[in-house]
C-alpha cells in the first residue's frame, strides 16, 4: 500500500514471515509436481529448509498427494490454498492481521486513492461485526436507506462470518452499473451508544430486525472533508468534518484551514473525527502539523522487527486558533493518533466518548500470487508514551452524541458551548 498503516519497513524477519505464509498455502493447493516447482522458486538454501521433513509443512505435502490420489470428486486447489494461508493467520488470534487474494487486494488498494466502486458507506468492527459507521451523501448506500449500526451480515448470498473487516469490503465493492445484495441486521439506537456490549464478540444483539436490501454500485469519490462556518456567542468558527486519512488528505485539511483563518475571520475551529476510521499514517502526522509547530513528537512505534520511531509534524502549523476535535467510538487508529498527539500537547480540547481503541500497525506485503499479507508489525504510543490500543482516547469533555435523538448533535452542540463560554 505504498506508506499504507505502516511506520518505516518491515525486516527481512518480517518478510520471511510473509514468503512463509505463502508456501504453507501453495504446499496445500500444489500439484503432484509442486515441491519441485517450490524448490524453482525459493531462494537458493530456503526450499530444502522449508520443504524437507523438518520443514512443519511436509505434512501439508503428504495430505495434498493422499487428496490427490483418493478424494472421489476434482477440488479446487487455489482455494485450499487461500483457506490454508487464513486458517494460519487465523491462528495468531489478531483481528487485523490478514491474507488478501490478488481481487481483494486490488479493491483494498482503491481506499487509499480516494476513489473506488462501491456503495458509498464507512464500516468499522464493533463487538467483532462488520458495522455501518455512516454513509456518503447521495451515494447508494444512503438511498437505499442503510443507518448508522446496521451490521452486514450475508453479501451476495454468502455469509461474512470470521471474514477480517476489510474483506467485506472487498466483497461489497464490485464494478460500477454491478448489484450487489445485503442483508443486514438492524440494532437498537443503544448498541451505538459505546461502553462494554452486554454480548458475546461476534454475537447479535437483541431486539433487532434483519433488513434486504439491493443496490447498484456506482464509482464513488471518498470525500475528504466538508466545512462551513457556524457561530458561538459572537464567535466565528469553522466547523470541519474530516472523513478519511488518504493521500494528500492532509494538505486538503491545511488549505481549509487556512481559507477559514485568513479569508473568513475564523476565531475558532471544530475538527470533527467521530465517523474517522483512520488510513495513512503519514497523513496523520501531516494532519497534526496543521495545528503544531515543526519538531513536536506525533507518535512513536516499536515492535519485535520494527525499531522505535518517532514521527514529527512538519511545520507551519495554526497555532494560536483554538481548537476543539470531536471523537466517539468509531474514531480509529490515525484519528487517534490526532487526537492523541493534540491532548498530549495541550493543543486541543477533546469532546465527546472515548475512541475506538485501535493503536496497531498494518504492514502490508504482496506476494508473488499477486495478493498480499497484512501484518500487525508494532505498536502506536503517543507523545506520552501511552499505549491506546484497546483502550482508545479519553475525551477531555464527555459529550457522547445521543442516537435516539438523530436531529440533535449534543457533541457539536457542547463543543459550541465551551467556545462561547471561551473555555
Amino acid at each position: 500500500m505504498r506508506r499504507s498503516e505502516q511506520v518505516g519497513v518491515l525486516s527481512m524477519a518480517a518478510i520471511v514471515t510473509g514468503i512463509v505464509m505463502l508456501v504453507a498455502g501453495l504446499m496445500i493447493g500444489a500439484s503432484s509436481g509442486g515441491r519441485q516447482m517450490l524448490r524453482q522458486v525459493l531462494p537458493e538454501g530456503f526450499a530444502e529448509a522449508w520443504l524437507g521433513p523438518e520443514s512443519g509443512f511436509e505434512l501439508q505435502a503428504e495430505v495434498l498427494d493422499r487428496l490427490e490420489d483418493t478424494y472421489y470428486k476434482e477440488f479446487d486447489a487455489a482455494s485450499l490454498a487461500d483457506d490454508a494461508i487464513r486458517g494460519m493467520l487465523e491462528g495468531l488470534d489478531d483481528p487485523y492481521t490478514a491474507y488478501f487474494d490478488p481481487q481483494e487486494y486490488a479493491q483494498l488498494l482503491e481506499h487509499t486513492e480516494g476513489t473506488y466502486s462501491g456503495v458509498g458507506m464507512v464500516v468499522e468492527l464493533l463487538n467483532d461485526l462488520p458495522t455501518v459507521v455512516s454513509t456518503f451523501k447521495e451515494s447508494p448506500a444512503q438511498e437505499a436507506g442503510i443507518q448508522a449500526g446496521d451490521i452486514i451480515v450475508m453479501v451476495n448470498g454468502e455469509s461474512i462470518q470470521g471474514l477480517d473487516l476489510d474483506q467485506v469490503v472487498a466483497r461489497i465493492k464490485g464494478e460500477a452499473g454491478s448489484t450487489v445484495d445485503m442483508e443486514l441486521y438492524r440494532s437498537p439506537a443503544s448498541y451505538l451508544t459505546g461502553g462494554v456490549q452486554e454480548e458475546a464478540p461476534g454475537e447479535l444483539p437483541a431486539d433487532g430486525e434483519t433488513i434486504v436490501l439491493s443496490m447498484v454500485r456506482q464509482e464513488i469519490v471518498t470525500p475528504v472533508l466538508e466545512s462551513q462556518m457556524l457561530e458561538a456567542e459572537g464567535v466565528r468558527v469553522a466547523y470541519i468534518d474530516f472523513y478519511t486519512f488518504s493521500e494528500g488528505s492532509g494538505q486538503r485539511l491545511r488549505e481549509a484551514v487556512r481559507q477559514a483563518i485568513e479569508e473568513q475571520g475564523a476565531q475558532a475551529i471544530i475538527l470533527d473525527l467521530r465517523s474517522n476510521g483512520g488510513g495513512l499514517v503519514d497523513e496523520s502526522v501531516a494532519v497534526t502539523g496543521v495545528f503544531v509547530e515543526k519538531g513536536a513528537v506525533v507518535t512513536t512505534t516499536h515492535g519485535l522487527h520494527s525499531p522505535q520511531d518517532v514521527l514529527k509534524a512538519t511545520g507551519g502549523g495554526y497555532e494560536d486558533v483554538a481548537l476543539y476535535v470531536l471523537v466517539g467510538q468509531f474514531t480509529a487508529s490515525a484519528s487517534e493518533i490526532v487526537s492523541a498527539a493534540l491532548q498530549d500537547h495541550d493543543r486541543a480540547t477533546i469532546v465527546g466518548s472515548t475512541t475506538f481503541g485501535k493503536g496497531l500497525v498494518q504492514s502490508l506485503r504482496q506476494l508473488s500470487n499477486g495478493g498480499a499479507v497484512k501484518i500487525t508489525s508494532a505498536v502506536y504510543l503517543t507523545p506520552s508514551g501511552a499505549d491506546i490500543n484497546g483502550k482508545g482516547v479519553v475525551p477531555d469533555v464527555e459529550a457522547p452524541d445521543d442516537p435516539d435523538t438523530p436531529e440533535v448533535d449534543e457533541t457539536l452542540d457542547r463543543a459550541l458551548e465551551l467556545i462561547g463560554a471561551g473555555r
